[in-house]
């Protein structure tokens, strides 16, 4: 089980790449990636909402509310973006613009 979001996050990673979070299962993922010094009490209740999520004891959206604050709190949180937008976003048949001069 996935417990997919009903909107993505993205959040930063290593020297401010961004990384696209559609589910508990991948923010549980990027919460295990952290270094074992930045997991303090955030961090565990959010790897508990996410397993909680994946184990059906929780609403995905829950888990996604309590990784949302997480993200904000370690200021890696970039954006909140409806899952049709981003769908719509990487099927839309787009020209290449011009660069502006």
């Amino acid at each position: 089980m996935n417990a997919a979001f009903r909107r993505r996050i993205t959040v930063l990673v290593g020297l401010g790449t961004p990384r696209s979070i559609e589910s508990a299962g991948e923010a549980l993922a990027y919460l295990l990636e952290l270094p074992r010094g930045a997991r303090d009490e955030a961090f565990e209740a959010t790897v508990v909402a996410c397993r909680d999520a994946l184990r059906g004891l929780c609403d995905a959206d829950e888990a996604r509310d309590v990784f949302c604050a997480f993200a904000r709190r370690r200021d890696v949180f970039l954006e909140d973006v409806p899952m049709e937008d981003a769908l719509a976003d990487m099927t839309a048949d787009t020209e290449p613009r011009p660069l502006a001069a």
